[in-house]
């Protein structure tokens, strides 16, 4: 081996970096964009969990237990109380809890029985023929907010009767499952699971096969035949939903038969989620290819898309987990609607109509990016 050979080798390659600026700030910026990424998520903890609480307790003697856990849970932070039912706001407050947790609009509801602080009371002083309890409606359709959510009411009530009053706890928590009834933590980790898959392998290969296809040439010979540009995109966009598809019916299968995952909703709705899905992400693809020279450049987009959707869209940990600075993130990424869509279907066994606002978005999201790829492409001749 000749060494003046190798370090001119070596030279030529530094060189070509140094004169490409997207490159040079890739290698830079990113592992800081990894590790904040990384640092700020890992740090996060779950809270502003929505929850409503019923509060049906009178009182005893002058002591308002449910007044004082309430408050704990207002200062604790890990639940946020969107609203406290009373007999006198609601015909019927239990119904009433239920249904918006059913709905979709809450995590949980707490209900505080008529009589709860002198049943507490009671039992604590000695009567064991009185039982204290309270009921607790979840949708387990995420396991980390519903351990959340019933750490947090024990800490509170834990908090109040021992710490505070000097109370060995006597209340029993009634979880009562609105959703996730009997299943496991695969049946609610699977759904985010099969939308990442889809969606790494779409924009994977929609961004590296356009890239190819434009610095070959064969791109511009299809766009020399009476195709236009917006055949091309659309072609493109409905070969790889179809490959995202076939995808996930493999994943799904899978699941199903190996894992025995549980599937409450309509199979068609998880693959029309995943499909819209799909051809969003090649349409992002396609228009961030647009934007690159070469294929190595092209690859730089694939981290700073992958790396935020894996963390913040709620695949592996809720968004609720995700600490605020970062939440409007989980927002914009198309992989959150996904996961909340296929996770409702698959977990809560929703219809279209409860998934519809998912469905919209992916759709509007789909449709923007392959016109801003219409139209980059235009430019581009």
């Amino acid at each position: 081996m000749n060494a003046r050979r190798t370090m001119a080798i070596t030279r030529k390659v530094l060189r070509s970096l140094k004169h490409d600026r997207r490159t040079v700030g890739f290698l830079v910026l990113m592992p800081v964009f990894m590790i904040a990424i990384f640092g700020y998520t890992f740090g996060g903890e779950v809270k502003g969990v929505e929850v409503y609480v019923i509060d049906l307790d009178d009182g005893e003697g002058g002591l308002d237990l449910t007044d004082l856990i309430i408050s704990h849970l207002e200062e604790d932070g890990t639940l946020e109380i969107k609203e406290i039912v009373t007999s006198s706001s609601a015909q019927d407050p239990i119904a009433y809890g239920r249904s918006k947790v059913e709905g979709g609009s809450a995590w949980a509801c707490i209900v505080f029985p008529a009589g709860f602080s002198g049943d507490v009371l009671a039992r604590a002083g000695g009567n064991s023929s009185v039982s204290a309890s309270i009921t607790l409606f979840l949708d387990g359709s995420s396991t980390n907010i519903m351990q959340s959510v019933m750490s947090a009411v024990q800490s509170s009530m834990s908090a109040v009767l021992e710490d505070d009053l000097g109370m060995v706890q006597p209340v029993r928590v009634v979880p009562d499952m609105v959703y996730g009834e009997g299943m496991e933590f695969i049946d609610t980790f699977a759904p985010g699971v099969i939308s990442l898959a889809v969606m790494m392998v779409t924009f994977m290969l929609s961004i590296i096969s356009f890239i190819h296809e434009r610095t070959t040439g064969t791109l511009a010979r299809l766009l020399s035949t009476p195709a236009t540009e917006g055949e091309v995109v659309v072609g493109y966009a409905i070969a790889f939903g179809m490959v995202g598809l076939v995808q996930s019916v493999t994943v799904l299968a899978t699941a199903l038969v190996l894992f025995n995952v549980q599937v409450e909703g309509s199979l068609l709705l998880v693959l029309l989620t995943i499909f819209l899905l799909g051809v969003g992400m090649q349409g992002l693809g396609f228009l961030l290819s647009a934007n690159a020279r070469t294929e190595f450049q092209a690859v730089q987009f694939i981290p700073l898309i992958l790396f935020p959707s894996i963390l913040l869209s709620g695949v592996f940990w809720p968004i609720q987990a995700v600490p605020e600075v970062l939440r409007p993130i989980s927002y914009l990424l198309p992989l959150t609607y996904a996961v909340d869509g296929v996770r409702s279907v698959m977990v809560r066994g929703w219809g279209i109509d409860q998934v519809s606002m998912d469905l919209a978005i992916l759709a509007i999201f789909a449709i923007a990016v392959m016109g801003l790829s219409i139209l980059m492409m235009r430019r581009r001749d």
